[in-house]
């Protein structure tokens, strides 16, 4: 055998050991492949569980703080409106807003509620943008009409402080007589608290409109979200119910 061919033989006695490497290679790489794939699909299917069960928690952590707002919101529109009805009585209808709606005792301070970025973003990442923004709304426009109550009563107080003495009582509502011209000295007092009310009470219809609505799509909205028939629904009072809230006190002896 001449030197070429001795080299070709040499180089065919390598093939199967050079096979058999590579076949011993891929025996060892599949099940260790397999297993690395099948900790990873797990790995990730975890992580799925977990990342719903943190939004679920931040969900219901929105769900406690809309009770809050929206039952705030309920609230105050009711003294407001009750306090106003009774203006519509015929024996009270010369009195002014002011001198209608008093302080509510008893009332929460809710107006510091707000969202955190992290609990609106499992709307947006639902692409809820309309929805998030309607909360978002809903606690500022509360916490403003909140503050603006706030802000009358302490108006009201001040003027009581100065303003005339009551001199009789027929039930809760006071009465005096003053002259055109008392009257007319407290009327820089009276203008703007009067201003006040029928602002915070147009204020108020929308913030109400506003409550129904987010409370109507809260459960909704979620349940699609997470994929479940029921996640947690926000009742509303309905149109009757609200009008039976909002009876002018009875004030007679």
């Amino acid at each position: 055998m001449d030197k070429g061919a001795l080299q070709i033989v040499e180089y065919w006695d390598l093939v199967p050991a050079v096979v058999g490497g590579v076949i011993g290679a891929l025996a060892g790489g599949i099940p260790a492949w397999l297993l690395a794939k099948r900790q990873s699909d797990e790995t990730l299917r975890r992580d799925r569980e977990q990342r719903v069960d943190n939004q679920k928690a931040l969900a219901f952590s929105v769900v406690v703080k809309l009770l809050h707002v929206i039952n705030s919101t309920i609230s105050l529109s009711n003294h407001v409106k009750s306090c106003l009805a009774l203006r519509n009585v015929p024996d009270h209808a010369d009195m002014e807003p002011w001198q209608v709606l008093v302080p509510m005792i008893g009332h929460a301070d809710e107006g510091s509620i707000r969202f955190t970025a992290d609990e609106m973003g499992v709307f947006a990442a639902a692409n809820e943008y309309d929805f998030m923004q309607d909360m978002m709304l809903l606690a500022v426009r509360h916490s403003s009409s909140l503050a603006t109550f706030q802000e009358y009563c302490v108006m009201r107080n001040e003027f009581r402080a100065i303003g005339p003495k009551l001199a009789d009582f027929d039930g809760q509502i006071g009465g005096g007589w003053l002259t055109p011209e008392e009257v007319d000295s407290f009327k820089p007092y009276t203008i703007p608290m009067n201003n006040v009310v029928v602002g915070l009470d147009a204020g108020l219809e929308e913030d109400v409109r506003l409550a129904r609505t987010v409370a109507e799509r809260f459960g909704p909205v979620t349940a699609k979200l997470f994929g479940v028939a029921k996640f947690a629904d926000l009742t509303f009072p309905s149109d009757d119910e609200l009008a039976a809230m909002r009876q002018a006190p009875i004030t007679g002896t």
